[in-house]
């Protein structure tokens, strides 16, 4: 089969390279044009597109899906379009023209969150199970109709980084099996069925830890976050991702019967100690254990490297 592969992100790049791998004849690649970003107004290279010019893939950068990609496009000979992780909105004059061969992963079990960010939205809220779907596009935000969809559970120590290796673990092969079937006319879809929930994009705003939410909340954040861009603190007016962490549920066996009758500040160090490492207090009268970290401008760590290098004090607090 011949596929125009539309996708942006390091999670497009398996699923990429599992159909090239299993000898499907990548016609083009369509992705966004590379990022220049930060104070050294660096260029951030696309990891799609790196790949693909690997492998000698024909590449199109795209700012927007406009008139001059579409006379681009039309000059390229495709079987099918596979969407995955690309960013934008397919504007119908392509679907047409794809002559609705055009297929999607999206990482939920639709209609389950739908949009933008349904990884981090499931461990943000604490979802025990998710699941992959591939689905054909139509104009509207993901309600296309299903080709077929996969169901796991999601574990408790699971992050944004484990769960996306989940994703393509399982979603790539099942793609790949889809096209496989589309190619032999042996598949058809099916309508989603259920009620449908809804993502949004993340900003800055909202990577900062409240430490008077309570621990469950603040552990999914902290997940849902994971290494990048990772849950925000300060300690010592000093920025620090946390990047692991579980609730400390047993938290009043590591502190003294004279403390257990102090309130604590939301954010305040309970207990720093190399036998529980830092213990810190949270909403609900209850607390977390802290697992590893990176402080602005280093390395992570983990947290008895934090406890030594920055002799960490009960009742100092995080903010």
């Amino acid at each position: 089969m011949k596929i125009v592969f539309f996708g942006s992100s390091d999670f497009s790049v398996p699923f990429l390279e599992y159909l090239y791998n299993a000898k499907h004849d990548i016609a083009a690649v369509v992705t966004n044009k590379d990022k220049i970003a930060g104070r050294g107004k660096k260029i951030i290279p696309n990891p799609v597109k790196v790949f693909a010019i690997s492998e000698g893939i024909k590449t199109l950068e795209i700012i927007k899906l406009d008139d001059d990609f579409y006379k681009k496009i039309i000059e390229v000979d495709f079987d099918c379009f596979v969407i995955v992780s690309f960013g934008h909105i397919i504007p119908r004059k392509i679907i047409e023209l794809a002559n609705d061969n055009i297929v999607n992963v999206h990482p939920s079990v639709l209609p389950l969150l739908r949009g933008p960010s349904p990884i981090i939205t499931a461990l943000l809220e604490g979802f025990q199970q998710s699941g992959i779907s591939i689905m054909k596009i139509n104009e509207n935000l993901d309600e296309g109709e299903i080709y077929a969809q996969s169901l796991f559970r999601i574990s408790d120590y699971e992050n944004k980084d484990m769960l996306e290796e989940k994703m393509i673990k399982i979603g790539a092969p099942l793609l790949n099996s889809v096209l496989e079937l589309i190619d032999k006319e042996l598949i058809e879809t099916y309508p989603q069925s259920g009620v449908p929930t809804f993502t949004r994009l993340f900003d800055k705003d909202d990577f900062g830890i409240d430490w008077s939410s309570g621990s469950k909340e603040i552990v999914n954040k902290v997940r849902a976050f994971s290494q990048e861009p990772g849950a925000q603190a300060r300690f010592r007016n000093m920025k620090i991702k946390i990047l692991s962490m579980r609730p400390a549920d047993d938290y009043k066996n590591y502190i003294s019967l004279d403390e257990s009758c102090h309130s604590f500040k939301k954010g305040e160090i309970i207990s720093a100690d190399k036998l529980n490492g830092i213990i810190i207090s949270c909403g609900k009268n209850e607390a977390v254990k802290l697992l590893e970290l990176k402080p602005e401008g280093k390395n992570k760590i983990s947290v008895y490297d934090f406890l030594n290098g920055y002799r960490v004090k009960t009742g100092e607090c995080f903010y």
